[in-house]
């Protein structure tokens, strides 16, 4: 893989380049208290025990559920900043999980990630992600019992969220859909997104192909839920865009 060269002082420069496109997910780049490398992210024993912090948070006893829930959030982490950088710079971290430095939040869930170099070359980068991601759900199917197709249907999701976060706050709407279709290198899916309209305006969501199954742990279901039927999803995602 090629690196750009850059030292630890560039890199730091490239992080904080992209904080204000970041927006909330600037915490994803802010590394805290202990540090572990990316390769612990599939390890059987360290991911039975994020199983365990995510059933005690929402009560449940379900792996299935609990890896799913834990997954839908550290596989979002693990892109925030990555596709972010590409989307604004074209650049962007190298998502190989031996050059990831991470932290966890209290509750188990994936923190902060920093990578130790940048790559700029968006292809190599999309197989990279790819490996990584993989690395990650066969393990964490193995010790869950989530299928395999469900967790990479959430990869894929998070990768279109973060990609369109960032288009939104770069006004590049269109061309953040075209990079996470890119980003897209089976097993990952396609991506897939809807404008939503109303009187004054229109706002792109992602379409999503995933359930994270909070709605089994005595919540209600995500705005944008595919568990939804059309109708109701529809409602809510109005809803959500007229209250902003």
């Amino acid at each position: 893989m090629a690196d750009t060269g850059l030292d630890s002082q560039s890199r730091d420069g490239a992080y904080r380049c992209i904080r204000p496109v970041l927006g909330d997910f600037a915490r994803t780049i802010d590394l805290f208290g202990e540090t572990f490398s990316g390769e612990r992210m599939a390890d059987h024993d360290w991911l039975a025990e994020r199983l365990a912090d995510t059933g005690s948070r929402w009560g449940c006893s379900d792996p299935r559920i609990n890896g799913t829930l834990w997954w839908y959030s550290a596989s979002s982490t693990m892109v925030a900043a990555s596709v972010t950088m590409l989307c604004a710079e074209g650049i962007a971290p190298d998502p190989q999980l031996h050059q990831l430095e991470c932290t966890l939040h209290d509750n188990g869930y994936l923190g902060a990630v920093r990578s130790r170099r940048i790559l700029h070359d968006t292809a190599v980068y999309a197989e990279a992600l790819a490996t990584s991601y993989g690395s990650v759900i066969d393990s964490l199917a193995a010790v869950s019992g989530a299928a395999p197709r469900a967790l990479w249907a959430v990869a894929t999701d998070s990768v279109a969220n973060r990609a369109l976060t960032a288009g939104h706050a770069l006004g590049r709407v269109d061309d953040a859909c075209t990079l996470a279709a890119t980003l897209a290198v089976p097993p990952m899916l396609s991506p897939r997104f809807v404008d939503i309209e109303t009187e004054s305006r229109t706002e792109r969501f992602v379409r999503r192909g995933s359930c994270c199954l909070i709605y089994l742990t005595d919540n209600d279901k995500c705005a944008s839920c595919p568990r939804r039927a059309p109708a109701d999803r529809h409602v809510h995602l109005l809803r959500r865009l007229t209250d902003t």
